[in-house]
């Protein structure tokens, strides 16, 4: 099906006098139940459209002949189930696909007249609900106003579209039909893969439900006790049991992860140097906007406000007579309280930067991550548990949302390393679901969820909100970016000093790569002024339209160099020397050290690298980055200002 969205696309851009008639029988088809099940109808619309921006078709006629298709599509659709209403709905090929049509006649009964302007955008169901609609007596004249007026918005919703992609891809130049052709590929692959993950969706549930009877018959006519065991598990008329189960090994697992998370801490190796690249990195991401929307989340996740939230929380349940589940909130608490400094006493794991004294000082696991997925996730279990199913998942998410900003705010504000906040997380998660394992069978009504939602985010906002206006400051002041560049003399850097810099590069998985070959102490543009006369170059900067050269094939010195971290640092000079034959080029990238020379700038690290360009199938370009292979010779290097080479293969230089 993909082939055939690239071969329309391709064949109206090449034959635009028969664009309008394709456009047209496109839209009807699509439009005409069980046959548009298997037309990717929008994704080539779409991709029309772009066709239009790019100034290839006229607008106006493709939009005509779009609302005109899509109208007479939906327009036959009804008319086939209003003349065999009696029949057309159990009849081949609509008998093939009974789940679809019920959904349909559900959608029809549950919306009127509206589910035909809203079937319009819903892939699945637009090409039945016409005929369903005429089938169960839709009057024509309701049935054609809203046909008519649905198709208008939508036509243009589609053309338009696309038509602002191809426009903004006119600056592509010759790749851009190639480009508007693999973008419509893409979405006619995004359309299959919903499409078959539905059905795999629809077909999989039962075919589990089968599977649960056939284990729990089978576990029966064993006898032995672990078949007896199985055989619990699998009855349906014990649910209760199989949810335990479930949760039961949701906990292991999150124990695993936790032992596993603090062997690896405890280890100082890998994971230690993947802490110190990711915080680099983010720490590289802070602007002030953001330090000051992420101090504002952490401190709803701080001492204070948790303390409040418990405090509120434990009052409603206890109010509401729920003993129990007010015991339980309270115990939760306690434990992460007694654990959380328990183990960061016991590892004594140092944060990124100082912030706190005593067991605070240390970092393994966070506590701001442990409380507040201990206490939210647990009050957002607390509240859906009185709701509607369909309302259950807005307090969860509610509260996954709010976890999940306190989590990211300790790594943005460099509070503590990615494996603390993950330690806490998976603590607060166990606990939460223990919580729910131990009071699920509490009756969820005794605590009127609506209300207990309503007075927590009253108590929250109240709470936190006067928490942050008497402490943002103090706050704000603790959390503020602080320069961590160690400064060193220039001679003594020379002489032994360069062995305290970082020797290879490493990545965000923490391993070490190809190693420095320069450290140089100056500015960046001197540097590549310096290598010039050697054939360096600065490559093209990241756009839009260098990115599309990717679609073509391009030599090695108009393709933009991919970004390479240093310790989660970007490089702040890059340079490139392309091959004459433009098939290969050598890299050479420069990122800052955290050290600096006294009364100078600081130190760049440069670490050398060979990119092979391959032209798969003639169509595109795609980098090689040769790491494995032996580094490239620089001797330009050695002719530096003020070159020193302390050891074979590393340049001191200085302007």
């Amino acid at each position: 099906m993909t082939d055939i969205a690239q071969a329309v696309i391709e064949f109206i851009g090449q034959h635009p006098h028969w664009a309008g008639i394709l456009i047209f029988l496109i839209a009807l088809t699509e439009s005409v139940a069980v046959i548009g099940l298997f037309i990717p109808g929008s994704p080539i619309l779409i991709g029309v459209g772009a066709v239009v921006g790019l100034g290839h078709l006229p607008l106006w006629p493709m939009l005509v002949w779009a609302t005109a298709g899509a109208i007479l599509g939906d327009g036959a659709s009804y008319e086939l189930g209003r003349r065999y209403r009696d029949t057309i709905l159990g009849a081949w090929p609509m008998s093939r696909y009974p789940g679809l049509v019920a959904r349909g006649e559900t959608f029809f009964r549950r919306h009127g007249g509206k589910s035909i302007a809203l079937g319009r955008f819903l892939p699945m169901l637009r090409p039945m609900i016409p005929m369903v609609a005429g089938a169960l007596g839709l009057r024509p004249g309701l049935f054609y106003a809203v046909n008519i007026a649905s198709a208008i918005v939508w036509a243009p919703a589609h053309i338009l579209g696309g038509a602002v992609l191809g426009a903004s891809l006119g600056a592509l130049g010759a790749v851009s039909g190639r480009l508007v052709a693999m973008l419509a590929v893409l979405a006619v692959t995004l359309w299959l893969l919903v499409v078959v993950t539905r059905w795999v969706w629809r077909r999989l549930l039962p075919l589990l439900g089968w599977a649960q009877h056939a284990v729990h018959r089978w576990a029966v006519a064993r006898g032995s006790r672990p078949a007896r065991l199985l055989a619990r598990l699998a009855d349906p008329e014990e649910p209760d049991l199989r949810v335990m189960a479930a949760l039961g090994i949701v906990v292991l697992v999150l124990v695993a992860g936790f032992v596993n998370l603090l062997r690896l801490v405890a280890a100082h190796g890998g994971l230690a140097r993947a802490d110190g690249a990711i915080s680099a990195f983010v720490q590289g991401l802070r602007t002030p906007w953001g330090d000051a929307a992420l101090t504002i989340v952490t401190m709803l996740g701080d001492g204070f406000t948790i303390t409040v939230m418990v405090v509120a929380a434990i009052a409603w349940l206890l109010l509401h007579r729920a003993w129990h589940r007010a015991g339980g909130v309270a115990i939760a608490i306690a434990v992460t309280a007694a654990f959380v400094p328990l183990v960061k006493g016991r590892l004594q794991i140092a944060r990124p930067t100082d912030l706190y004294s005593g067991a605070d000082a240390f970092s393994f696991p966070s506590g701001h991550a442990a409380f507040s997925a201990v206490l939210y996730g647990i009050l957002g279990w607390l509240v859906a548990r009185g709701l509607p199913g369909r309302w259950q998942l807005v307090p969860l998410s509610v509260a996954a949302a709010l976890i999940g900003l306190v989590c990211a705010s300790r790594v943005y504000l460099a509070a503590h390393w990615p494996s603390d906040v993950a330690a806490g997380l998976i603590f607060g998660l166990g606990m939460t679901v223990a919580f729910a394992m131990a009071f699920r069978r509490a009756d969820p009504a005794r605590i009127r969820s609506g209300r207990f939602a309503a007075a927590l985010l009253l108590v929250l906002a109240i709470a936190g909100g006067a928490h942050v206006v008497t402490g943002y400051q103090g706050a704000a002041a603790m959390y503020a970016v602080r320069d961590a560049t160690v400064t060193i003399a220039a001679a003594d850097w020379r002489a032994e000093g360069w062995r305290r810099l970082p020797q290879r590069r490493v990545d965000l998985e923490g391993d070490a790569e190809q190693p420095f070959r320069l450290q140089w102490a100056g500015p960046p543009e001197v540097l590549a002024a310096a290598l010039a006369p050697s054939g360096w170059i600065a490559p093209p900067g990241w756009s839009i339209a260098t990115a599309a050269r990717f679609l073509d094939d391009a030599d090695a010195g108009t393709l933009p160099v991919p970004p390479v971290l240093q310790d989660g640092r970007m490089p702040v000079l890059t340079l490139i020397r392309p091959q004459a034959d433009g098939a290969g080029r050598q890299v050479l990238r420069l990122w800052r050290s955290g050290f600096a020379l006294e009364g100078g700038g600081p130190v760049l690290l440069g670490a050398p690298g060979i990119e092979a360009i391959h032209h798969p199938l003639g169509l595109v370009s795609a980098i090689d980055a040769e790491d494995d292979g032996p580094l490239p010779e620089l001797p330009e290097l050695a002719r530096l200002p003020n070159a020193q080479e302390p050891v074979r293969g590393l340049v001191l230089a200085q302007p």
